[in-house]
Order: C-alpha cells, then sequence, then structure tokens
C-alpha cells in the first residue's frame, strides 16, 4: 500500500513563481525557470530531494524570463533559452552559466536535442529556426539557420528503431519475470542503485533529421544536411504534438482540434497516412495534450475530465476509470478528489512513466490522479483492455497543475516534478511505513500521522510535525525521519508518564499510550535504525550512529573502492551495511565503540553472477548473514542465500510454489511440505522480504511472490497459484543450509494483500490493510501468551519434527502439563504422520474414546497410512485435513462416510457420483433417510427414486397420507409402484381401477387374469395374443381349457412354452395331427412322450423323428432299423460324433456299406474318430478320398499314442498314393515323420518345384540325394536353377561320389555339346574335389580307379586345350606335329576327349599352312569316324571353303545338309562344391 509524499520545493527568491521546468531524462536532478517582480527571472537548478546544487552560479535577468529549458539525453548539460533570445548552457562541474551566441531577436520557444544529443534546435517567436552541433567539448557551432516566417509550435528529431542491445536486456527481463514487462513492479518495490543508464542506447546512432510544424499548420522535414522541405500544409489548424512511434518509422500528430493522425514515414521525410481519427469533448480554453502508454498505445487529454486510451496496432480505444481501487478505499480522503468534481475541473497535462507502468493527469484544480497498468500476473486476467488501468491515487496538491514530469531519484526510484505556477511540488511514491517490536507496534496513516498500539491493547495516534519516511522502534523509544530531521519520542506502555502527550488532543482517552516527544535534530538520512540507546543513521555517503540526544557516537566512513552504502539492516545488536560496489560490512554495536565483526567482504568474490546486493541481514547472535542479490542485468535472482560467518560457506536456496494438491511432511523421499517449496516441477517464486528472528538465531521468515506464467499457463493455473506466501525457515547447522519448517499462504479475503514485516515467535508480523496483523506459528496456536520457557520448548519440538527427530522433539515436550500444548501437539501429529506419539498425546487429553478409534485404524490392514492419520484428524475435528488426506490416498468410500455423519450430504453424493459410484445408491439411500427424519417429503422421493427399495421405502413413506400416495401414484411410471398400487387398489373391489393401473405398468398377466375375472374373454385374448406374454398366455390357456375349448387351449399352452399340457390334452383327446405340431416346438421331455404315443400308434416315421430330436440315438437308430427308414438313418447318422456310442457307429456304418455306400460309411466312421475301421472300408472298397476326407480320417495329435498315429498316417498316405494322390501322400507321409517315403512319393508327382521345396525343408540326406537323382533326368543344361540344386542337394546329401560322377557327366557335355573343352576342365576339376571329399569307404575299392580315370581325363583335356592355345598362337606345325603323332598311336583318347576334335584341330592347322591336300584326307577320316561332324560344326566354314577353293573338291558326299540349331544350356562355370553350405544335421 502506498501514497504520494510531496516535497515543496525551496525557491532562492521565497516570491518567484515558476515559469517552466524539466527533470533530466537519466539524472536525478532538474532545473526550474521562475520570475519574481524584485529579481527578474531566474534558472534554478536542484536534486532529488528540492534543495539547489550546491557551487552553481544561477543566472538572473532583471526584465526577462526564461522561456524555455532542456537537458541533454545522456550527460549534466542544461540549455536554457530566454525571451530575450539569449541562449545560456550550463555543464556538470562548471560554476557559471555559459552564453551561447545565435541569431535570434525574439524570445526563445522551443529548444531540442537529438537522441543522443549530437545535435540542438532552436526557434524563436519570429519563425527563425537554428542548427547547433554540440563536439562535447562544450561548444555549440552553428549549422544552418531557416527563417520560415511563422512561428513553431512543435519540433520532433527522427528517432532510431530499438537497437540490439536494448532488444537484448529487454528480451533478457522478459526472460526473468516470464515475459510479463511489469511483473517486476508488482512483485518489489526494489530498484536497482547501481548506474547503468545508456545501456539501451549504446550502438544507437545519432539522427540529426527532425519534424517542424508552425503555427500556420504548415508541417517541415529538415535532414541531417539543414536542408528544409515543406511535407503537409494544412487548412490553418495548427498542429500542436508530434510524437515518433518508438517501434517504426511513422509518426503520430495532434491538431489543435483534437484530430490524431498517424502516418508512415518514408528515408526521406515524406508521410503517408495509415490512420485518422475525430475525438471529442474539448472544453473551451483547455488544452490537450497525447503521450505514448504501454508500448503502442496513446494516452489522449480531450480538454475534459476524462484520460481516453487508443491503440493503435489493435485500434482499442477507451477511457480510464475515475473510480478508486478497493486497496485504495481505505486511503485518507483528500480534497477535491472524491466525489463529483467541479464543471470547470479538466485535465491539464499528461505523463507517463515506462518503469513503473504509471499514468499521471493533473488537473486544473490541483489534483493529480494516477493510474497503474496491471499485466495481469498471478493467475488474473481481464476480460476489457480497459481493466488494465486501475486509479489507484488522487492526490492533491496547491494550484492548478501546469505541467508534469516523471524523473529518477538518487535511489533510483520514479518520482514526479510538479509545476503549479505558484509553486513545484516533488512527489515520491512510498509505501506506508510500519515497525515492531514484541510488545508494540507502529503504522503510519497519513504522511505525517502514526497509529502506535500495544500487546495490552493501549493505543495512540502520533502526529509529527514532519512527513515521515522512515522510522524504527523498540519497547520504549521511536524514532521518525523525513530525510533531514530525526525525531525521538518516548513511550511508556503503562501510560503514567507525566505531560502532555506529544501530538495528541487533549481529549485523548485516559488508557492510551503515553507517547512523549524527547528530541528532534538535523540528519541527512534516508533510513534510521534503533538499538536500546543508539540510533543508526544511513546517509548518502556514509552510516552514522547518534545518541537519542543527537550525539554523534560513531561515523562510519566508506572508502571509493567499497562504494557508498546503500542498505542497512540491524538486528539486535548487530548491523549490517551494504554498498553500492557489493561491499558487505558488519558490526555489533552493543559496546560504545562498535566492533566489526571481520573485514568487508566483497559479494563479487561470493557470488558468480553478481550485480548488486538487495538486501542482507544477520541473525540474532551474528553467526549466519541472508542475502538476497541482483543478476549482472540488475534483475533479482530469485534466489536467497545463507553466509555462514565461521566457515565462510555459501548456499542458496530456490523457492517454487507447491503442487496444488499439497503434502504434509511424514510423506517421504522429498515429497512433503517441505521439500514442495524446492521441488524442481513447481513454478519459480522471488523472495521479496525476509527477516530474521529478532531473539532466536535459527529462524528466518520470507516472503515470496511467483514470477507470472506464460498466459496459456495462467488460464489453466488461474486458481492455483497464490500471490505470496511466507515460509518459516530454520538454519540447518551441519549442512550450513535453510530448510522448511512451516508454508504459509496468508491471503485473506479476495483483493486482500498481506506483507510481511518480521517474524518473532510465536507469531509472524504482517501488514493487513495498513494494520499490523499477529499471525501464530502453526505450532503455537493457542500459544500466543506462552512464557519464555514453554516458548523455548515448542519451539525446540518444531525444529526437531521438521529435522525428522520425533523422539527428541516428543523429549521437548514430555514435561508440559498444558492440554493446549499436547492438543497441538496432537495436531500435528496429523500433519507428521506420527500416529505413536499422537496416543500419547490422546492419553494426556483423557480422551479414551479417541484411542480405541485410532488403535482400530492402526490394526486394520486394509487402511493406507493417510487414512489411519485421517481417523486421528476426525478425532481431533480436523475435518479439512482428513478430507484432504482421504482425497490423497484415493478413499473415497470413507470420505463419503465422512460427509455422510457430518451431514454434508451434497457433497457426499459429488463424491459417490465421480469417485464412489460403487456405494451411490446407497449414497442416495441414506440422503433419502436424512431428508425423511428432517421432513422434507418430496425431497426425500427423489432421491428415494435413485434407489433399488422403491417400492418398500415410497410405500412407507406415504402410507399414512393416502392422498399423498395416490396423488404420487398417479404421477409415478415405476412398474414396481404400479403394480403394487394396483394390487392395492384391486383389494379394495376396484377391478376396473385396477385394470387400468396394471395397464399402466405393463402387467400383462394381471390384466388378463382380471378380465377372465369379469368375463370379457376376447379382449383378454387379444391382450394376450399381442403382448405374448407367457404367465398371460397360460393363465388364459388354463381359462380355454376349463371351457372346453381345446384348440384355443393348446395354442395358448403353446405360445406359454408349457409344452406339457399342450401334449397332454392332445394324448387324451387323441388329436395327433396337433400333436404332432405341438411336439416339434416342444421340450425333449415332451418329445418323447409323443415319440411314444405315435410308437404304440404304429407311425414310425414320427416316433423315429420325435426320438431323433429329443436325443434318444438309440431308440431312433433301433426303431429305424426295425422300420427301415434308410434316410431317417443317415439323418441321424450325420450327427454322430466321437462322443457317440460306438456300437451305434459301427451299426449305422455296417448299414451304409450293406447298402454300398461306404463314402458314407467311411465319413461316418471318421467322424467318430474310428480312423483304423475308416481306413479299412476305404482300402476294401476304394472309395475316393478327398481332401476334406484326409483331414478328416487324419489323428490329432493328442487323438492316439504316437506309435498308432504314424501306421494310421502312413496307412492314409498308402491309400492316397494308390489313387494316385501323390500330394496329398507326401503331407500324411510327413505327418508320419516318414521323409523318405514322403519323397518317394513326391517324386512320382513330377512337381520339381514342390520337389526342390521338400528336399530343402527335410533336411535329410537320403532325402537330399533321391532329389538330386531326379533332378539329373530333367534337362540341367538348360536350367541352371535345376543344376545350382543338383550341386547343393549332392553337397548337403554328402554323396560326394555321385556328385564327382555328375561333374564328370557335366564335363563330357560340355565338351559334347560346346567343345569347351576349358569348363570341362574345370568339371573334372570339381569332380576330383568332390571324390577326394568322399569318406574312404564311401565308394568302396573303386574311389582309387575312380580317382586315376579322372586324373587321365583331366590330362587329355589339357592336352587338348594346349593344342587350342597353341593354334591360337599360330604354332600350326607343332600342333600338325603333335596330333598326327596322337593318331599313329591308334589309340582312342580318353574320355571325354574325342578324336574327332583332334582331327578338326588338325585341318584347321592343315588349312591355315596351305597343306590342303593332306587336310583333305584328314576331312575324309573325320567324316568316317564323325558322320555329322558338319552339323556339330566342327570346322569352320570358312576353313571349308577355303579349302574346296584351293583343291576343287566337292564335299557333298561327306556332308549332310540339315543344320542342327545349337541350344542354350546351363553351364556349371558358376557351380563348385566350395561354396559355403552350412549345414547341421540331426
Amino acid at each position: 500500500m502506498t501514497l504520494y509524499f510531496d516535497t515543496k520545493v525551496q525557491f532562492l527568491d521565497s516570491e518567484a513563481i515558476s515559469t517552466v521546468s524539466s527533470w533530466h531524462p537519466v539524472e536525478p536532478i532538474f532545473a526550474v525557470a521562475s520570475y519574481s517582480n524584485e529579481r527578474g527571472g531566474s534558472v534554478t537548478i536542484f536534486d532529488d530531494t528540492g534543495i539547489p546544487l550546491r557551487d552553481v552560479s544561477f543566472p538572473v535577468h532583471p526584465t526577462s524570463q526564461a522561456t524555455v529549458l532542456t537537458w541533454h539525453p545522456e550527460r549534466k548539460i542544461l540549455l536554457t533559452g530566454w525571451e530575450n533570445g539569449e541562449i545560456h548552457a550550463w555543464f556538470e562541474g562548471k560554476r557559471d552559466f555559459a552564453s551561447v551566441n545565435g541569431p535570434h531577436k525574439s524570445p526563445i520557444m522551443l529548444l531540442e536535442f537529438s537522441e543522443k544529443g549530437g545535435r540542438v534546435i532552436t526557434a524563436d517567436a519570429m519563425g527563425v529556426l537554428t542548427g547547433w552541433r554540440f563536439d562535447g567539448q562544450a561548444q555549440f557551432l552553428t549549422m544552418f539557420n531557416h527563417d520560415l516566417r511563422d512561428p513553431l509550435l512543435h519540433i520532433t528529431f527522427r528517432r532510431s528503431i530499438q537497437s540490439a542491445s536494448s532488444k537484448e536486456l529487454t528480451n533478457l527481463a522478459r526472460a526473468a519475470v516470464a515475459g510479463d514487462e511489469a511483473a517486476l513492479d508488482q512483485l518489489t518495490s526494489w530498484r536497482p542503485r547501481t548506474a547503468v543508464r545508456n545501456l539501451a542506447h549504446a550502438s544507437v546512432h545519432d539522427n540529426y533529421c527532425f519534424y517542424a510544424c508552425t503555427q500556420a499548420g504548415i508541417l517541415y522535414y529538415i535532414n541531417q544536411t539543414g536542408t528544409c522541405t515543406e511535407i503537409v500544409r494544412g487548412d490553418t489548424i495548427p498542429i500542436m504534438q508530434i510524437l515518433w512511434h518508438p517501434k517504426q518509422d511513422s509518426i503520430v500528430i495532434l491538431m489543435e482540434d483534437i484530430t490524431i493522425g498517424h502516418y508512415e514515414v518514408d528515408t526521406n521525410g515524406q508521410i503517408a497516412e495509415l490512420d485518422r481519427v475525430k475525438l471529442s469533448g474539448k472544453v473551451s480554453g483547455s488544452k490537450s495534450a497525447i503521450t505514448w502508454v504501454a508500448g503502442c498505445a496513446l494516452a489522449i487529454l480531450t480538454g475534459d475530465l476524462s484520460v481516453r486510451i487508443w491503440d493503435i496496432e489493435t485500434n482499442d480505444n477507451y477511457v480510464l476509470s475515475m473510480e478508486l481501487t478497493a486497496t485504495g478505499a481505505d486511503r485518507p480522503p483528500v480534497n477535491g478528489a472524491a466525489g463529483a468534481a467541479a464543471a470547470q475541473e479538466v485535465f491539464t497535462c499528461v505523463a507517463y512513466c515506462a518503469d513503473t507502468q504509471t499514468l499521471s493527469a493533473g488537473t486544473s484544480q490541483g489534483n493529480l490522479y494516477t493510474w497503474c497498468r496491471a499485466a495481469g500476473s498471478y493467475g488474473r486476467s481481464y476480460a476489457g483492455t480497459e481493466n488494465q488501468w486501475q486509479l489507484t491515487n488522487v492526490t492533491p496538491v496547491r494550484g492548478t497543475i501546469k505541467s508534469l514530469v516523471w524523473g529518477t531519484t538518487e535511489a533510483n526510484r520514479a518520482c514526479m516534478m510538479v509545476n503549479c505556477l505558484s509553486s513545484v511540488f516533488i512527489l515520491k511514491e512510498q509505501s506506508l511505513l510500519s515497525a515492531h517490536a514484541r510488545q508494540l507496534w507502529a503504522t503510519q496513516k497519513k504522511s505525517n500521522e502514526l497509529l502506535i498500539r500495544h500487546a495490552n491493547g493501549r493505543e495512540a495516534l502520533l502526529h509529527t510535525d514532519i512527513s515521515i519516511i522512515h522510522l524504527a522502534l523498540n519497547e520504549l523509544h521511536l524514532v521518525v525521519t523525513n530525510g533531514r530531521t530525526v525525531a525521538v519520542y518516548r513511550i511508556d506502555p503503562a501510560g503514567t508518564m507525566r505531560g502532555t502527550r506529544a501530538g495528541s488532543d487533549a481529549g485523548a482517552e485516559p488508557d492510551a499510550l503515553a507517547v512523549s516527544h524527547v528530541d528532534s535534530f538535523a540528519v541527512e538520512c534516508g533510513a534510521v535504525y534503533l538499538y536500546e540507546q543508539s540510533i543508526v543513521a544511513l546517509g548518502t555517503e556514509q552510516v552514522k550512529i547518534y545518541s537519542l540526544s543527537g550525539i554523534i557516537l560513531q561515523e562510519l566512513v566508506f572508502n571509493a573502492n567499497e562504494g557508498k552504502p546503500i542498505g542497512v539492516d540491524l538486528v539486535g545488536p548487530y548491523l549490517t551495511v551494504f554498498t553500492l560496489h557489493g561491499y558487505i560490512r558488519l558490526y555489533d554495536v552493543s559496546r560504545h565503540d562498535i566492533r566489526l565483526l571481520q573485514p568487508p567482504k566483497s559479494a563479487y568474490d561470493l557470488f558468480e553472477k553478481f550485480g548488486e546486493i538487495i538486501m542482507a541481514r544477520t541473525n540474532a547472535n551474528g553467526t549466519y548473514v541472508a542475502i538476497t542479490i541482483a543478476n549482472e542485468q540488475l534483475l533479482p535472482d530469485g534466489k536467497l542465500y545463507l553466509w555462514n560467518l565461521e566457515s565462510n560457506v555459501l548456499t542458496a536456496r530456490e523457492f517454487h510454489t507447491p503442487e496444488p494438491s499439497g503434502r504434509t511432511r511424514w510423506l517421504k523421499d522429498g515429497q512433503g511440505e517441505g521439500a514442495s517449496s524446492s521441488a524442481p516441477n513447481g513454478h519459480h517464486c522471488l523472495p521479496v522480504a525476509f527477516f530474521w528472528d529478532a531473539e532466536d538465531a535459527r529462524l528466518l521468515a520470507c516472503e515470496t511472490k511467483p514470477l507470472p506464467r506464460q498466459q496459456q499457463q495462467q488460464q489453466q493455473s488461474r486458481t492455483l497459484q497464490p500471490e505470496s506466501q511466507i515460509h518459516v525457515l530454520f538454519v540447518d547447522a551441519p549442512k550450513s543450509e535453510l530448510a522448511e519448517l512451516e508454508l504459509l499462504d496468508p491471503n485473506g479475503a479476495p483483493g486482500e494483500q498481506l506483507e510481511l514485516i518480521g517474524l518473532c515467535v510465536p507469531h509472524l508480523i504482517v501488514l493487513r490493510r495498513n494494520e499490523i496483523a499477529r499471525l501464530s506459528l502453526r505450532d503455537f496456536k493457542g500459544l500466543d501468551t506462552c512464557d519464555l520457557a514453554t516458548r523455548e520448548m515448542v519451539l525446540n519440538f518444531s525444529l526437531n519434527v521438521a529435522q525428522e527427530n520425533m523422539d527428541q522433539a516428543f523429549s521437548c515436550i514430555r514435561s508440559l502439563r498444558s492440554d493446549t500444548v499436547w492438543a497441538n501437539l496432537a495436531r500435528l501429529c496429523v500433519q507428521t504422520g506420527r500416529l505413536d506419539v499422537a496416543k500419547v498425546c490422546l492419553g494426556h487429553l483423557r480422551r479414551a474414546r479417541s484411542v480405541r478409534a485410532l488403535r482400530r485404524a492402526t490394526e486394520d490392514a486394509t487402511l493406507e497410512q493417510e487414512a489411519r492419520v485421517a481417523v486421528l484428524a476426525i478425532e481431533l475435528g480436523m475435518m479439512e485435513e482428513a478430507e484432504a488426506l482421504y482425497k490423497r490416498c484415493g478413499r473415497y468410500d470413507l470420505l463419503n462416510k465422512l460427509y455422510q455423519a457430518s451431514g454434508r450430504f451434497e457433497e457426499a453424493l459429488e463424491v459417490a457420483e465421480h469417485f464412489d459410484r460403487v456405494h451411490l445408491r446407497n449414497t442416495y439411500h441414506r440422503y433419502a433417510e436424512w431428508l425423511k427424519e428432517c421432513g422434507k417429503t418430496q425431497k426425500a422421493i427423489q432421491y428415494y427414486e435413485r434407489t433399488t427399495s422403491l417400492m418398500h421405502n415410497i410405500s412407507q413413506l406415504l402410507m399414512d397420507d393416502p392422498g399423498a400416495l395416490k396423488q404420487y401414484m398417479q404421477a409415478t411410471t415405476d412398474p414396481e409402484l404400479l403394480r403394487w398400487w394396483a394390487q392395492y387398489v384391486e383389494s379394495s373391489g376396484d377391478m376396473e381401477g385396477a385394470f387400468k393401473i396394471y395397464q399402466r405398468s405393463g402387467d400383462w398377466f394381471s390384466q388378463v387374469r382380471i378380465l377372465c375375472f369379469i368375463g370379457q374373454v376376447a379382449r383378454a385374448d387379444e391382450i394376450a395374443r399381442a403382448s405374448g406374454d407367457r404367465a398371460a398366455c397360460y393363465h388364459l390357456g388354463r381359462y380355454y381349457e376349463n371351457s372346453g375349448k381345446l384348440q384355443e387351449a393348446i395354442q395358448f399352452y403353446t405360445r406359454a412354452q408349457t409344452y406339457g399340457n399342450a401334449v397332454r390334452i392332445c394324448k387324451e383327446h387323441e388329436l395327433p395331427d396337433d400333436l404332432w405340431t405341438v411336439a416339434c416346438t416342444a421340450r425333449a421331455r415332451d418329445k418323447a412322450s409323443a415319440a411314444a404315443y405315435y410308437e404304440e400308434s404304429g407311425d414310425y416315421r414320427r416316433a423315429v423323428e420325435l426320438y431323433h430330436r429329443a436325443g434318444m440315438l438309440h431308440k431312433a437308430v433301433e426303431m429305424a432299423f426295425r422300420s427301415q427308414q434308410p434316410e431317417s438313418l443317415q439323418v441321424i447318422a450325420s450327427e454322430l460324433d466321437a462322443s457317440s456310442d460306438p456300437d451305434l457307429v459301427g451299426r449305422c456304418a455296417d448299414f451304409f456299406v450293406g447298402i454300398e455306400q461306404p463314402y458314407k460309411a467311411v465319413q461316418l466312421l471318421a467322424n467318430a474318430r474310428q480312423l483304423a475301421r475308416a481306413l479299412a472300408v476305404c482300402a476294401e472298397h476304394r472309395v475316393p478320398v478327398t481332401e476334406t476326407l484326409a483331414e478328416l480320417l487324419t489323428p490329432g495329435k493328442d487323438d492316439l499314442a504316437e506309435g498308432e498315429r504314424t501306421a494310421l498316417l502312413l496307412r492314409l498316405g498308402d491309400i492316397l498314393q494308390e489313387q494316385g494322390d501323390y500330394h496329398a501322400a507326401t503331407k500324411k507321409f510327413t505327418q508320419a515323420g516318414d521323409r523318405v517315403r514322403a519323397m518317394k512319393s513326391l517324386l512320382k508327382s513330377g512337381d520339381t518345384d514342390k520337389i526342390i521345396f521338400f528336399a530343402g525343408m527335410s533336411r535329410q540326406k537320403d532325402v537330399y540325394v533321391m532329389a538330386a537323382n531326379y533332378l539329373q533326368a530333367l534337362n540341367w543344361q538348360s536350367d541352371a536353377k535345376i543344376l545350382k540344386n543338383i550341386v547343393t542337394f549332392y553337397t548337403k546329401g554328402q554323396a560326394y561320389s555321385q556328385l564327382a560322377n555328375f561333374y564328370a557327366n557335366c564335363a563330357q557335355a560340355e565338351i559334347d555339346e560346346f567343345r569347351d573343352y576349358d569348363k570341362a576342365l574345370n568339371a573334372l576339376q570339381e569332380a576330383v574335389k568332390s571324390l577326394s571329399r568322399a569318406a574312404p569307404g564311401a565308394a568302396g575299392g573303386s574311389q582309387p580307379a575312380a580317382l586315376d580315370a579322372l586324373q587321365l581325363a583331366m590330362a587329355e583335356v589339357r592336352r587338348v586345350i594346349e593344342l587350342q592355345d597353341a593354334t591360337e598362337r599360330q604354332e600350326y606345325s607343332n600342333v600338325i606335329k603333335l596330333i598326327k603323332v596322337r593318331l599313329e598311336e591308334r589309340q582312342e583318347p580318353a574320355p571325354p576327349v574325342r578324336v574327332w576334335d583332334l582331327l578338326a584341330l588338325l585341318v584347321e592347322c592343315l588349312v591355315a599352312t596351305g597343306q590342303h591336300s593332306e587336310a583333305l584326307y584328314y576331312v575324309r577320316e573325320l567324316a568316317q569316324r564323325k558322320p555329322d561332324w558338319y552339323h556339330q560344326e566342327l570346322l569352320d566354314k570358312a576353313v571349308l571353303d577355303r579349302l574346296v577353293a584351293e583343291t576343287g573338291v566337292n564335299l557333298e558326299p561327306y556332308v549332310n545338309v540339315t543344320k542342327v540349331k545349337r541350344p542354350t544350356t546351363a553351364t556349371i562355370s558358376t557351380m563348385s562344391d566350395d561354396e559355403e553350405i552350412q549345414e547341421v544335421f540331426e
């Protein structure tokens, strides 16, 4: 809660009136121009306290006054313009103002710096505009001069777009507060003191271009070189104000008639209209104005008592509220601010502070309105944008407010300078002050008024002569200050002091506190602190310690390295001082000469990323210091640090919002309340205030506020995120860290905010609506006034509980006799879960019933730990805790019972409907019973209707009220209730009424019964037929039977499915046809009865069928045999299965065989699983076995023993093989495990693909060999796949001799077909390899001979290859010689070499050498040895043509002209038994 305290600026001439004023953009100084009749015009520079700067000679002119003031945007340089056209400049460090020579002769009207201060523009009343260049060295040089001949009203420099560094700083700030720019202001009032100004402009280039608007409505654009261009010539409406858009190249123009235009600006200064609005509301003689607020929105004064906001981006516009918010309702009343304003009061000026998101507007009657912008943090959201702005203050000042400007103080806090002509005020926003001791506390009501209260109930209202900016008190004294003066008061709690009470009225109450003024003395300070008889005052450069009479006892001086002090705290005798440069000093002020506890410590040595100390406090015995800091970006880092002075150890604690469900501390593994604040899943919180306990050095209280979440998260957790929380912490000495003792959510009513201001065990001291409230700690509830010993015991108990030392905690209070303490300890056991301690506590409280209930809960194994603790909570009356525990463990059934026992049935119903539906109807019933006892009959009926016992409950409830009972029954639709009501009416003899009620209930039987009773049989017949109700049909059937109407009786007995009665009637009255109709749909017993009747009457066909339908198969078969009914027997046999009687199955099978239907016999035997006999019949009568029948004849794996099953499968395979179904036979042989026979059967089918597949799947050597042998019989020469499979199967079957023989055949085939001796040699080599792999005894004694034969064949083939190679090399003579030698041996070459190949080669060589006659000779010999040599193309046609041409011999006798086409065959060039074939044989 804050107020604006005003400080009047004291001019050097008390009679002077202020004319114009200006606050420096970034420095805590301002200048005011004044005028008096005695001195004339003057300019004075003040600091932020309103005191003129020392060592500065301010200019004074006897006849002229200053008309305009402007500051350099970054440096302390002031320019002043005067009525006589003079310009004076003041530079920091200079005593006198310097004159700037210029061309102006008339009053200076405008004086503006550029964005970086590199250029200055001046304009006078005659329209002369001059541009100056500032060189940074106290020199202003004229750049250009324009005589526009029209007075200028406004100058606006062109601004650069936001720089990269500025954007980076903005992004860092947004990241720190989760995207909410105003969140830091809402969370804490701290502002950095470190000088970080102008960082946002570090990379901005100065822009010298500007716009100038004249009184005639002309808009000029002057570029950097000074060239003046006319942009707009208006219609004589003056342009009052021009604002440059903060985010884009555009301007906003305000006309005198309140027309606002938004224009886009190009690089040359030309403008294009984007938007234009015309506002209304101006009062004659008033002034309109605009200013930027909250980004891209404009605050507009329309000349009346209203402020309009226009968002340029969204085009939203609205008027700000003029009603104070709830938090401002308790403020002191102000003159002229509340109620209806005077008719002529209008706003005269407006200003916006971006740092605090605050908009201020002053009125003509001296009222200052202040609105704060709320960004919707802490889970709040706003339906409309106008709700973002809340009027928080209406401050009265003396005189009409002429101008209003925001500035900054030395403490880097925002303040306002208000110029009211007759006087100038500095308004600083200050939180309402408060201070407290154990028995005494004080709160500020007004700027000079304090309310002092004592714990004994006495109070006093103190009025001071000064505005209080800080205060301190102890049990006997109060010290206040306004920054310049310190006033000391003495307080007498007993009211025994003599004399007049200070600042109080003469008629004060006699039991009020006695407050007397002791002394006042001048002290320049920002804060005061009090320890016994010593006053600690924080000054701007040093810290001084005074006595109560104002005598300086000690002076603490800080060197330049440490910086000036920016903060002080005093806890007991321990003083903590921290400086601007991050140094911390700790003192003990309990002695006359204060003692430095340790050397000054630099925070840069303690923290990694340090910017500035926010607050540092020492505990009550000077062993620990708690610190909060800002990071390098001067934003709070969100941690609370604990510095152990003895070990020099620094630990940090982060704060998080607890989980929504809440956890109690007794949960293990860090899931308790103490761990929730530091759980990584919680949302980050910012510590905004912390205080050590004034006496106990272990305790510390810290107030935290959650950083605002993103908008989507805010909407999801709006009701779960508290505005603030107070953590009570204690120092865990072994770990040197802060641990959680207690977490409080201090929020009261909606909109009510609490502020932590201290910790004084057993209370937390908070500020609520400007009133100090003492909140009891959890363990001290009911012990607010306990003595010191009790307080110490309970506190030790609490700390031990927090450290989970329950035994020590219990021993701390074992000797206490107070029921309150034991009750508090028992309640604490609900949170800690210590039921053993709870039993002892309940024993001390003499509550035997509660002990019994707790013991039963402990012994109940079905209860969770939370449920047992909930029993304890119920016994202690802690219903909310019990509810939370039941919810946490999911025992909604027990929660339901708790609500019922508490009479909270609506909550019980909600729990039952959503979580405990098993007991939903029971809950309805219990609620209805409770309502019945309460006399709420109608509501009880509603809930009885939701139960299952409606008839009994309703009848008992309304039996005593026949009228209400009849009325309810007429409205109900419950069939059970209606039947009961109909029976009740029927018992009274009203058959017609009962019939109608039976109709409503749908009770067909009762309707038919009543109709038969009153003789309306036709109507009863119609109802029974339409409804089909069995009871109704049975009753009507009996009625017809008794009446002798047998057909109708049989029909309705059949409809009622009471077939026995229908059969009985048919048999008794000899109705065989009707009996057959009934028996066909009757039960088995009735079918058997009817079949016996037909058997006696000789109708065997119907008897057999009925016996069959009744399941009496033996009887049916016997009768079918006797009566020779093969059709019926066939139908019966189709239903026989394995469970049927074997004899019956055999007789049926013999019957089918006897009538030459063996297939049916086989099918019957197969269905009956008599497979052996079925196969015998199948083989004997050659019954064709189809695929379906084969599957039927296949025994299951679990049907027979393995041997029997195998034999049956082999027998079935033989039958299938005999019938030529080789594939089916193969399948059965495979199922029998005989893969060899399966392969033999498959070979007979000739299905090559399946043979190959089966061989690959069988994985048996014999099968592989059989498959390979089969494949050799195929045309493997033309199919490479077959060739590969032959080699693979022989290899897997380890038939290497056969594989070698196959390779030899391949070699012979290569020579015979292609004369390819190279491939033949490869094949022979493979044959040798295969034969060498064969086992020694595998081929008997022929293996060596076979190897020799292969070696001989290989040698012959090699010779032929050598001859062919020599022929290719044209070594014809050698070839001829070798071949002739071979031919002369008269011995045929060893296979596979053919002699005609040698002859052909010889002929080719002879022709090549020209020996044509000899070649012709060998051609004749070739024809004799190989008659089809020409067809085999043993000789090339070219060779033959050459031979014929040379010899002229006709070769026709030796040539067969038929040419055989050379087939395309497969080769073994790619085949080798060296292929890696990995096979595992069983």
